[in-house]
């Protein structure tokens, strides 16, 4: 472990960058309708990496479940079927991932990058949808 470096600006710049608040921000504009919506961003993080990194544990109860559960959850005739396939190792590197915090700041963009940016012009009216983190 290496003590921090208190007289380098870009140690400052990267205490900040992390300890920075990130908020989603999603604007729509059709007509003369303007909405803006804002939100933190670690919730949507967070859940996006706790999913990641479930699945590899999900794999792995999945071959363990009784074979009765598992053949009427990949009927064909369900709506919503789940079919795991192959049988997958323990999943201990995935706990130890999620507790060493991998994945941590994965929707990280530079501030002002749009995740998603839609700008529609029709003759009568222009569409504008936009999220972007700020």
């Amino acid at each position: 472990m290496r003590l921090p470096r208190w007289g380098d600006p870009d140690f400052w710049v990267a205490a900040w960058d992390d300890l920075r608040p990130r908020f989603v921000l999603l604007r729509l504009e059709v007509g003369h309708l303007r909405l803006r919506w804002g939100s933190p961003l670690w919730p949507f993080e967070e859940t996006l990496r706790f999913g990641l990194l479930a699945l590899p544990w999900l794999a792995y109860v999945w071959q363990w479940m009784p074979r009765a559960w598992r053949d009427e959850l990949a009927r064909p005739g369900r709506k919503a079927r789940f079919v795991i396939e192959p049988p997958v190792g323990p999943p201990w590197s995935a706990l130890e991932a999620l507790l060493d915090g991998h994945g941590e700041g994965m929707l990280r963009l530079p501030s002002g990058e749009p995740f998603v940016q839609i700008d529609v012009v029709d003759r009568a009216e222009r569409v504008r949808i936009e999220i972007t983190q700020v």
